[in-house]
């Protein structure tokens, strides 16, 4: 008797049904750290504590580092949304420093993924709003503390959490040269010029302006990369040929390389086209009172010519700048009598000499007072200059 070999429809419908079984079971079991992650943020939000997000922050940091799970999309949006949450709970915020890291990490991830079949950028945004702000201000209070290495990692994170909006057309929270100038100010005072410098020449780009140039060219100078700062300078004279800051900041060049007759050349190649240009007048000015081409009556006479030019000018806080230095330099020579003064002794006849050098002294404070009294008005809220104002009717006794 030959033995056949029989189809058993119902035993092959059941390994089907067991295979079909097993995939499914190692699909879930795989995801199973993104589905622990969903139920935790869903318990959290509906009345849970922040054990929960603790719960989910484990199985989140599985998910991320697992072959099977780190490049799904929803691995990076359960995990941004996670984070989100973190950063705003009161009790893990400060627990977890590095949310808001998490939080833009996690969502340009997601958007480097480019998955075509993930749509909920809405929902991203709704996550992102408030974290955005909330990192702003917490890298305004680190800078307040003095500790710029944080501050410029968190005005990081808010630049990186920008770029996910703006690539999905979502509205933005805090404006990219808000965030890249602050990025550029906590970098410089941290030490990190390489940070700050490439904050700078990408604010440039955005939103040039006179003083971003300026800056600029000072952090290159810093560094000692003076050929590019030149370049930089004069790209920015170029399309702001009556900066103040860039002006002084092209003569300081000539300056440094003991070029003193070039600078005054410079300055007057400007008046040359422009007689009427106060900030080059006013800097000429500041030029004479460079110690190794110092001329005292010069100064005073380039400070009033500009005084004069700006009169005929709508009414500008810079033009109180040529009064106050008229007027420091009458202080300048008060301040050297009085220092005679204290080196004399108790005779008569230093008594008699302290009068006479006391009532000099007075007179260049007197011929201080109104240049100062102008420059107060003209600019009310500089605080040197209110003090320097104040000082001197002190010692006047007003």
């Amino acid at each position: 008797m030959r033995l056949q070999l029989t189809k058993n429809k119902n035993g092959m419908k059941n390994i089907f049904f067991l295979l079909a079984l097993l995939v499914s079971l190692y699909a879930l079991a795989q995801d199973g750290n993104n589905i622990c992650v969903w139920n935790a943020m869903n318990n959290y939000n509906t009345g849970g504590g922040p054990s929960e997000l603790e719960r989910g922050i484990k199985c989140s940091d599985e998910a991320a580092v697992n072959p099977a799970t780190s490049e799904k999309s929803k691995t990076w949006f359960y995990r941004g949304q996670l984070y989100s949450l973190v950063f705003r709970d009161t009790v893990l915020n400060k627990q977890y420093g590095n949310a808001a890291f998490e939080v833009a990490k996690s969502f340009k991830k997601l958007l480097e993924l480019n998955d075509p079949k993930f749509r909920d950028w809405n929902e991203v945004a709704n996550y992102l709003a408030p974290v955005t702000i909330g990192a702003f201000n917490a890298g305004y209070d680190q800078y307040m503390a003095r500790n710029y290495a944080g501050a410029y990692k968190l005005f990081a994170s808010v630049k990186d959490m920008n770029l996910v909006l703006k690539a999905k057309n979502q509205k933005t929270y805090v404006h990219d040269t808000t965030v890249l100038k602050s990025m550029a100010a906590a970098a410089t005072e941290a030490g990190d010029y390489a940070s700050a410098t490439a904050a700078y020449k990408e604010l440039i780009t955005i939103l040039p302006s006179p003083g971003v140039y300026a800056s600029l060219v000072r952090l290159l100078n810093r560094q000692g990369i003076k050929e590019e700062a030149l370049k930089v300078c004069e790209e920015g004279l170029a399309k702001y040929p009556k900066s103040q800051d860039l002006i002084i900041e092209r003569l300081n060049f000539f300056l440094s390389e003991q070029k003193y007759a070039e600078g005054v050349t410079y300055l007057n190649s400007l008046l040359a086209i422009d007689p009427n240009n106060g900030e080059a007048l006013f800097i000429k000015g500041l030029a004479y009172e460079n110690e190794k081409m110092y001329n005292e009556d010069s100064a005073i006479a380039y400070y009033l010519k500009a005084i004069e030019v700006n009169k005929a000018k709508k009414a500008d806080p810079a033009h109180a700048k040529p009064y106050n230095n008229i007027a420091a330099i009458y202080v300048k020579k008060s301040n050297a009598i009085v220092e005679q003064m204290n080196k004399l002794g108790t005779t008569a006849a230093d008594q008699k000499k302290y009068e006479a050098l006391d009532a000099e002294q007075k007179q260049w404070l007197q011929k201080a007072l109104p240049y100062l009294e102008q420059a107060h008005k003209l600019n009310p809220d500089d605080a040197q200059i209110k003090r320097n104002y104040n000082n001197v009717k002190l010692k006047l006794g007003l």
